[in-house]
């Protein structure tokens, strides 16, 4: 029996601020796409600090990846 190999996260995109980062993620959720948005700013969600700019990431499953660019408006995934 052959394991299947999880489907890898790719960043699709950072958000100015976490608001724009959720705007982002309720987008892809409607459309049925799961994100994971990860802050690179380690106070921001013990609400010790307000979030630096740019300071939020967003993944998809490589799977998913161009659909989550089209939806976002990107037309071609950035490397």
């Amino acid at each position: 029996m052959v394991a299947d190999k999880p489907d890898p996260l790719v960043k699709i995109a950072v958000a100015r601020d976490e608001v724009e980062a959720n705007v982002w993620k309720d987008a892809l959720e409607q459309d049925g796409i799961k994100p994971y948005v990860k802050s690179l700013d380690p106070l921001t969600p013990l609400g010790v600090a307000p979030s630096l700019p740019a300071s939020f990431e967003l993944y998809v499953r490589s799977a998913d990846e161009k659909r989550a660019r089209w939806i976002l408006g990107q037309d071609q995934p950035s490397g």
